[in-house]
């Protein structure tokens, strides 16, 4: 059963500061309205690996792109099924697939579930996976030697028709029985593709099982279950520039292999990196077009997002001065994202449509 478990999310492009053992904390974990990129690499160079515990030094310059997913992040009343989870205060966007719902208190940051198209072997279906209690991403403060266990199940409820089984099966119930252990063990310096970082490591281990439950004729009975599994998560935390989420997560599963996600790059309009463009643009509320102020000489793409991290638009930016016609849209909240000619985020601004 496909999980979305993790958001790798989104950090600063901050230059590299001492060895010193870093603690993050609930303040330190500000991700609402950014957006980010993480990228995939399964086929990782052999001077990537975990290493080993308390003072470390990783240079895992060497990961590659060879997928990307984007990532947005909002409140639950910006998204289509807060009604769903209603103790969720966070809310983010994986590319098209899933909205992650999410609880942020001063203790901890926990996933209670997702809405969105799940892969739930053999099938494809669009539903809500729940976790029951919430699945701990984080608890504060974050140090060295913090550890935590927990048992929980995810599950699915889906109809018969969804899964082929019309006329067979009223319902079709998928449950995960997962168990985690949690060790912050190694702290340092991280280097990635795109900087230096002061980093805590937390090591996972997480043994899960799947069993599938089938309702026919009002009676549940067993229909299908799996053999334990171990998956085991290498997970690097930082606090700088105010915004504390992994940059890099090192995967080890039965089934795929060792990979890993890491954070490519991000846009905040809270959290602003010293590297991104100026994007003036005028009016702002508008009703019909946007007129974009770029700096001489860049040529790259513009691309409008809704707050729900859906693409809308997108339109080649070769001059100095450009114009966006945004008839087409509803009245709402947009982020404007400006790409280098590399594909790289350059600036963004949020914008409002108004009639």
């Amino acid at each position: 059963m496909k999980k979305v478990l993790y958001l790798l999310a989104v950090l600063a492009f901050l230059p590299a500061i001492s060895n010193a053992q870093i603690t993050i904390q609930a303040s330190d974990v500000k991700p609402l309205g950014v957006f980010a990129t993480q990228c995939k690499d399964t086929t990782l160079d052999v001077s990537i690996t975990p290493g080993g515990t308390g003072l470390q030094t990783w240079d895992f310059s060497a990961l590659k792109i060879q997928a990307t997913d984007s990532l947005a992040f909002y409140t639950p009343d910006q998204t289509d099924y807060a009604a769903l989870f209603p103790n969720a205060n966070l809310a983010a966007t994986v590319d098209s697939f899933a909205v992650i719902y999410l609880e942020k208190n001063d203790d901890h940051i926990a996933t209670l579930g997702t809405y969105g198209t799940l892969t739930i072997d053999p099938v494809t279906v669009t539903t809500s996976f729940r976790y029951t209690p919430s699945q701990t991403i984080i608890k504060f403060p974050m140090e060295l030697n913090q550890t935590f266990t927990e048992d929980l199940i995810g599950q699915a409820k889906v109809t018969g028709a969804e899964v082929g089984y019309p006329g067979i099966f009223d319902s079709v119930l998928y449950k995960t029985f997962i168990n985690r252990n949690v060790t912050v063990d190694a702290y340092g310096q991280l280097t990635t593709p795109i900087g230096v970082f002061e980093v805590l490591r937390s090591t996972e281990v997480e043994v899960s099982h799947d069993s599938v439950l089938a309702k026919s004729n009002g009676v549940w009975f067993p229909y299908l279950a799996t053999q334990p599994k171990t998956l085991t998560f290498h997970n690097w935390w930082t606090n700088q520039n105010g915004i504390g989420f992994p940059v890099v997560q090192i995967k080890d599963s039965p089934d795929t292999g060792i990979s890993a996600l890491w954070l490519n790059d991000f846009v905040s309009s809270t959290h602003d990196s010293k590297s991104f463009l100026q994007v003036n643009i005028s009016p702002n509320p508008t009703s019909s077009y946007l007129n974009i102020e770029l700096p001489a000489g860049f040529i790259g793409q513009m691309e409008v997002f809704d707050l729900n991290g859906r693409q809308l638009m997108a339109q080649s930016a070769v001059s100095s001065q450009e114009t966006l016609n945004l008839q087409a849209l509803p009245v709402g909240s947009f982020v404007l994202m400006l790409k280098d000619n590399k594909g790289k985020v350059a600036g963004f601004e949020r914008f409002e449509v108004v009639r």
